[in-house]
């Protein structure tokens, strides 16, 4: 009688412990889980910039209002919040700067933006071939660009070794197609770069006739 009470007790208590493990693991993947699905930074054809997050089920978003940059960090959560969120966003002394803090995983994710500010100048427009564009984070660490182009533009893409930098050069032409996609390979601990270069002819009376190269807008991003 004593034995088989002793092997009850035994069974109950490693059900016990099992349970408890098993929950431990539980919390501690969750601990552990990456909150941000997704994210996508995108300009508009006036010039806006804009960007479209999606979270996971566990997380919740707070922008540091402090910050001299779009800083937002994530936080776990057992509450019921909106997932897929999007914010417009102000370019400053033609920059823009957008910040994640996983407080989770303790990553960090940082996209910088050098471009003119289109909205406030023609001219600034006037020198690009570009007319909108967004870049999207992917599960697989890969990152797609989607842009369009003004019409009668002609589209190469370069990878320019010496730099590590993936160009995508603008010029006019006689190019009938004006929508395009790319995905970029990013490693992690590296930086990926992408410029968009405008082949501008130079129309200035002192000028010598060649083109002019403008880099814009030059996106970087790094984690």
């Amino acid at each position: 009688m004593k034995k088989i009470k002793f092997l009850t007790l035994a069974i109950i208590l490693t059900l016990v412990f099992t349970s408890c493990s098993n929950e431990e693991t539980l919390l501690s993947n969750d601990l552990n889980s990456k909150l941000l699905k997704s994210y996508k930074v995108k300009r508009d054809a006036t010039g806006a910039y804009s960007i479209d997050y999606d979270l996971y089920d566990n997380a919740i978003v707070a922008k540091n209002t402090n910050s001299s940059l779009n800083e937002f960090s994530l936080y776990s959560t057992d509450k019921e919040t909106p997932k897929k969120l999007d914010e417009t966003l102000l370019i400053n002394n033609n920059q823009l700067k957008i910040g994640f803090i996983d407080n989770n995983t303790n990553k960090k994710q940082y996209v910088t933006v050098f471009d003119d500010d289109i909205t406030l100048s023609k001219k600034s427009a006037d020198k690009s071939f570009l007319k909108s564009y967004n870049i999207t984070s992917n599960d697989d660490g890969t990152f797609t660009l989607d842009f369009t182009v003004k019409n009668n533009s002609d589209v190469t893409f370069v990878f320019n070794e010496e730099k590590s930098t993936y160009e995508i050069h603008l010029e006019k032409g006689k190019n009938s197609e004006t929508t395009f996609e790319r995905t970029f390979d990013k490693e992690e601990g590296e930086v990926l770069k992408i410029d968009f270069v405008n082949h501008i002819p130079n129309t200035s009376a002192k000028g010598d006739g060649n083109e002019v190269l403008i880099k814009k807008p030059v996106i970087i991003i790094d984690y």
